[in-house]
């Protein structure tokens, strides 16, 4: 990480929004990325300013979005919302209250907070090598010990304190780079984080995917509020996350809670690695993770055609019963994903979704080649969201704006198959060639124009 820049980008971020960010994991910018957690009710501030930085955002989980300085990546930040604190660390509003202030308006963990974190991840299994990357600067700052006892006490989390209070014990404990599972059972099993980090690691073993808390939902009486499913569509630079961001805030604006959710392609990597490692042994390869951002898993599994869209070379193929089951099940699992969004809303959350049904089939189309019956149960799987807006831009626009992201012939390919998914469906298509603050004028417009006339 550009270390020089990454500050330029917090120091802006603390003018921009003074307290409105917890450097959770100290100040330190050696590491690949920064890690912070927006506190609530400043998403959108935050978000405005790391976009005025020039930083790009990509979304992950409900509640986790990733900004990345585009191109080569040479300043990430990591950004967390509240509602996504994971339980396996000290409760964030203890946390907050125990942090300290900073003149440029950041807000940093205190010392003890941030080792228990370390000693959660420990117990997790997070490699020790880079849980004591960050104990040891941690142990070194002034008073640090001090927090730490303070802190833990005499109670159950005296035995996270202990794993991280002596870091060459804690070296001399790991097996094969982590924590033993008996370790990690003495040091967790007596408090609250500790037990969420063994389930964490429970569920890593068991390739289950982790799950980010949700927002809360008010409910009035024994019937939840009804929520809203907002679809953005449009290739790569259209400036979809941009947009998703933008309509999140007017949701909390409006005081209905809300989610902004990633729905690409092959959006559950987890499961598809389940499903991955056994075809990969059947075929003599190496395993690893099934769906990459670099590449699609057919990659290392085959596609259903060689070279489907010009400017994209063939993909290796391994038997066409596996490409083809493989093809279906990348499909089905976007089919899932889409639906997750919709068990949302019938909890009386409002979701906005950064792809749809029309970025699945042109993904699909791009990375396996015509498949009609993917493509069927893409089309038939995914439910109408309640507004879809289709952001409309040209090729070289996009390539300017998300410059070495993708090759020109692959962004070119993609605005052609846009074209013909969106047609004829009941999507607001938005000019995505203006400028942002033009379209998200107009995304907000739609949005509200949209909730005024929908039944509670």
């Amino acid at each position: 990480m550009d270390e020089a820049r990454a500050r330029e980008v917090l120091e802006a971020l603390g003018r921009a929004a003074p307290g409105a960010v917890l450097l959770w994991r100290g100040t330190g910018l050696e590491g690949s990325d920064v890690d912070i957690v927006v506190l609530p009710g400043h998403d959108a501030v935050v978000a405005r300013a790391l976009r005025d930085s020039g930083l790009t955002a990509a979304p992950q989980d409900p509640g986790h979005v990733m900004w990345r300085l585009l191109p080569g990546e040479t300043v990430v930040v990591d950004a967390l919302a509240a509602h996504g604190w994971p339980k396996m660390y000290p409760p964030l509003a203890g946390v907050v209250a125990r942090s300290a202030s900073r003149p440029d308006g950041l807000v940093v963990a205190a010392p003890g907070d941030r080792l228990l974190i370390h000693a959660a991840e420990a117990v997790a299994g997070r490699p020790i090598d880079k849980v004591l990357r960050k104990v040891r600067p941690a142990l070194g700052e002034p008073g640090a010990r001090a927090s730490l006892e303070a802190l833990a006490g005499t109670g159950p989390l005296r035995h996270l304190a202990h794993l991280v209070g002596a870091p060459d014990r804690l070296a001399a404990t790991a097996r094969a780079g982590r924590l033993p599972v008996r370790a990690a059972l003495a040091a967790g099993v007596r408090s609250t984080p500790g037990r969420a980090a063994l389930r964490a690691r429970a569920a890593a073993r068991l390739g289950l995917p982790a799950r980010p808390p949700l927002p809360p939902v008010a409910r009035d009486g024994r019937r939840p509020p009804r929520g809203f499913v907002v679809a953005l569509s449009g290739m790569d630079g259209a400036g979809k996350s941009t947009a998703a961001l933008e309509l999140a805030a007017t949701f909390e604006e409006l005081g209905r809670p809300v989610v902004v959710f990633w729905t690409r392609l092959a959006g559950d990597p987890h499961l598809l690695d389940l499903v991955a490692r056994p075809m990969r042994r059947l075929l003599g390869r190496a395993t690893g993770t099934a769906a990459s951002d670099a590449a699609p898993p057919s990659a290392d599994l085959g596609a259903t055609n060689a070279a489907p869209v010009v400017g994209i070379p063939p993909r290796p193929r391994r038997g066409r019963l596996i490409d083809e089951a493989w093809t279906l099940l990348v499909a089905l699992d976007s089919v899932r994903v889409a639906r997750r969004a919709f068990r949302l809303r019938r909890r009386g959350l409002s979701v906005v979704c950064d792809r749809w049904a029309a970025d699945a089939l042109v993904d699909l189309r791009l990375r396996y080649g015509r498949h009609r019956l993917a493509e069927w149960l893409v089309k038939r799987g995914i439910p109408t969201a309640d507004l879809a807006l289709y952001l409309d831009v040209d090729a070289a626009t996009a390539a300017a704006r998300k410059p070495g992201d993708q090759p020109l012939a692959v962004l070119e390919a993609m605005s052609g198959l846009y074209g013909l998914h969106v047609a004829g469906r009941n999507v607001t298509r938005i000019d995505a060639r203006a400028e942002r603050a033009v379209v998200v004028e107009q995304a907000d417009g739609a949005l509200r124009a949209a909730l005024a006339t929908a039944p509670e």
